[in-house]
């Protein structure tokens, strides 16, 4: 099958949070944009690509797992078959991420012998190479020039996302996240109001900004390590929101993710302004100090408690969101309850409550032994989801 003679077909399947999210999109628009079609069957496609997550075992089982359709010979709709196997296979995402660079946690050849169904494997950063990798195999005429750029990404019909920054340096023992993104790296101001000055001009109205920690966009090393929760300290991230705030044609913004520790006054003020949502996404992760401090988080239960009180007395109505791991190595009943307690005493909007799932390279995995039985985990996960669903306002 040439270029010239059909039009080629791609499965795209995303794993994962808001940035997968964002660089799927991206990808799209670029094979959108290059003349391939979409297809939701992955029978049907020419070309896969699958944008994987890491931050638990059962999100690679995932991506692990569709190599049964090449390994049963075909795919089936009903009871046709299709096709023996697509033609190319690109994975991408942190599972790669997590193999390459100065912070992996295992070697690229761990993923090739568990996934010798993939052709290419490439980092999110990789990801522009895919018109070049398109053009070399086949799926695009010789003639080609591989300039091709993106349209912003949409996350909806009027919304965007914008990367403010990419990577993490905060090491939470349990998390994947600076393995398989990097070093944590900020975006220029300039770039991000000159985007977001960019979409509002064709017409899009909601912005919403990424970063694994937003909070530490702009700051140094030693600043971003500094810093407490509440603190008066003044952040550039403030700053920016304010900008973009003032940007014609913006009705709403939000941002994803934002850490608690180096949540300060100043964030909590800029929380007023009317365009920002009123819902923010602030991780929890524990209501135990100790369990805390083994997670390498940088904030006690106490401060926790503290910051969400201020954010709703300056907000009122504001809705927060949290992320809650439970059956961390070690964690005593007692400890599990401390966080039962948090949850009880806050009443979060949204819970998103997660068993604790040993990550090979990282620190959790290194220091601890995943100690805490599956069924107790799994009756933690229940309990505390049944608590927040009484709980939450």
């Amino acid at each position: 099958m040439g270029f010239m003679e059909k039009v080629s077909k791609y499965y795209l399947k995303t794993y994962g949070c808001a940035a997968n999210e964002k660089d799927s999109r991206d990808i799209k628009n670029t094979l959108d944009n290059l003349g391939l079609a979409e297809t939701k069957n992955f029978g049907f496609a020419d070309v896969v690509i699958l944008n994987s997550c890491s931050v638990r075992q059962a999100s690679e089982d995932k991506v692990y797992g569709v190599g049964k359709n090449y390994k049963s010979g075909y795919s089936r709709t009903g009871s046709i078959p299709v096709r023996e196997y697509p033609k190319l296979t690109i994975l991408t995402g942190c599972m790669v991420g997590s193999a390459v660079g100065k912070r992996k946690r295992y070697e690229l050849i761990y993923l090739q012998n568990k996934m010798p169904w993939v052709d290419y494997f490439l980092t999110s950063s990789q990801t522009k190479e895919i018109p070049s990798i398109l053009l070399k195999e086949g799926f695009l005429p010789k003639t080609f020039t591989c300039n091709a750029s993106s349209l912003p990404a949409r996350g909806g019909i009027l919304s965007a996302y914008i990367n403010i920054s990419t990577g993490c340096d905060n090491f939470c023992s349990y998390c994947v996240v600076p393995y398989a993104r990097g070093e944590e790296v900020s975006r220029s101001k300039k770039e991000i109001l000159a985007e977001a000055e960019n979409l509002a001009s064709i017409g899009y109205r909601e912005i919403t900004l990424l970063g694994q920690n937003v909070n530490s966009w702009g700051l140094s090393q030693k600043e971003k390590f500094s810093l407490r929760a509440g603190s008066c300290h003044k952040l550039p991230f403030a700053q920016l929101l304010r900008d973009i705030h003032n940007i014609k044609g913006i009705k709403k913004m939000s941002f994803l993710s934002s850490n608690p520790f180096d949540f300060t006054q100043d964030l909590i003020q800029t929380l007023k302004l009317p365009k920002i949502s009123r819902y923010i996404h602030i991780a929890a992760q524990s209501g135990d100090d100790e369990i805390l401090k083994k997670m390498n988080r940088r904030h006690t239960a106490k401060e926790f408690i503290k910051l969400i009180k201020d954010i709703r007395k300056s907000v009122p109505g504001i809705e927060i969101g949290t992320d809650i791991i439970v059956g961390f190595p070690g964690e005593t009943e007692k400890q599990f309850m401390n966080t039962v307690k948090i949850c009880k005493k806050l009443k979060f909007n949204v819970a998103y409550i997660s068993m604790y799932s040993e990550r090979l390279g990282t620190t959790a995995q290194k220091m601890y032994k995943d100690n805490i039985p599956l069924k107790e985990k799994k009756r933690r996960h229940k309990f505390l989801t049944d608590i927040v669903k009484k709980a939450k306002l």
